[in-house]
């Protein structure tokens, strides 16, 4: 169901990167099917990142060599002050390669080391913090309702700003090059001890305008102190059904001991990440099972992960 369009929608301009990013395989491409709707209904917010942080620096950022977990710290000698890294990709975004492994064709999964950059972590990290409100959950066509019991966490709907509008572009370019106007505005979603989102669908069926697909990206797993890691917190898809490779395991990317009960296949919240996945069958006429997935309840620390969801057609924000 959609309501009508609002009178000023908000547009998404593309952005062209100093050196585009390599799209995905052919093979990839060509499985990314035509999709069905939507969990969370975000608002539009429109701000300017300089008035608010021009000159909060951006903290050094170490990820450990065992790829389980990425860690802030304070740095003597910051990286760049938030007013530096949005003057530079006001001007161009900036070239990326991340690395990307195919993990399923069916349903498409696809993992993506290095998706964010630790200066773009760091800087959104930074940019939520005014926006974090509970995050709704939708039951039926009803959105915006609010239950613990199915979804407790914290989300910020991220405001117009060049370094977001650089990682949009990026999720667009990765997937074949669509235009930015498909995207929802993009979401820091904040997990404390106990927090979860029990096992959902990012779609509906039967909706005029679906998402199509869903980058979940890691920002944050860390503890008490700058040693810590976060526990739990996986992206779990209980219904996947499917072989995988060892190496997923020795390269800290799976979970191969998860001992969660739920089944399936659990990723680890490696910061820098991304899971990549589409919700159809690849014909596009049904939400494919496979990709019934949950964020584990976090057992110390915290996780911060970044929800990226793609229409099928342009998005406007008062779209059901």
């Amino acid at each position: 169901m959609a309501t009508s369009k609002p009178s000023n929608p908000k547009s998404k301009t593309q952005k062209q990167p100093a050196s585009a990013l390599a799209p995905i395989t052919l093979l990839g491409l060509a499985l990314i099917p035509l999709l069905t709707f939507s969990y969370l209904q975000p608002r539009v917010i429109s701000n300017q990142v300089k008035s608010l942080y021009g000159s909060q620096p951006i903290i050094a950022y170490t990820q450990n060599n065992n790829h389980h977990h990425g860690t802030l710290s304070n740095s003597t000698s910051p990286i760049q002050t938030n007013e530096q890294l949005a003057a530079e990709y006001s001007h161009s975004c900036p070239s990326h390669a991340p690395k990307t492994h195919i993990f399923s064709l069916d349903p498409l999964i696809i993992y993506v080391e290095n998706y964010l950059t630790p200066s773009e972590i760091s800087y959104l990290l930074s940019l939520a913090v005014p926006y974090y409100r509970p995050s709704p959950v939708s039951k039926g066509y009803t959105l915006e309702a609010y239950d613990t019991e199915i979804r407790s966490s914290m989300s910020a709907v991220l405001p117009d700003d060049p370094v977001v509008a650089c990682i949009e572009q990026r999720s667009v370019d990765f997937q074949g090059f669509m235009p930015c106007s498909r995207l929802e505005d993009i979401q820091v979603v904040k997990y404390a001890v106990g927090d979860h989102f029990r096992p959902h669908f990012d779609w509906f069926s039967g909706m005029a305008n679906p998402r199509i697909s869903t980058f979940f990206v890691y920002l944050a797993c860390d503890g008490a102190t700058e040693e810590e890691e976060c526990q739990g917190g996986a992206t779990q898809f209980p219904h996947f059904e499917g072989a995988f490779s060892k190496l997923w395991c020795d390269s800290g990317f799976v979970d191969c001991e998860d001992d969660s009960g739920v089944g399936g296949v659990a990723f680890k919240p490696v910061v820098g990440n991304a899971v990549f996945w589409s919700n159809l069958y690849a014909n596009g006429t049904a939400g494919h099972p496979g990709v019934w997935h949950a964020g584990m309840p976090v057992k110390r620390g915290r996780k911060v992960g970044l929800n990226i969801f793609t229409r099928r057609e342009t998005w406007v924000p008062e779209q059901k």
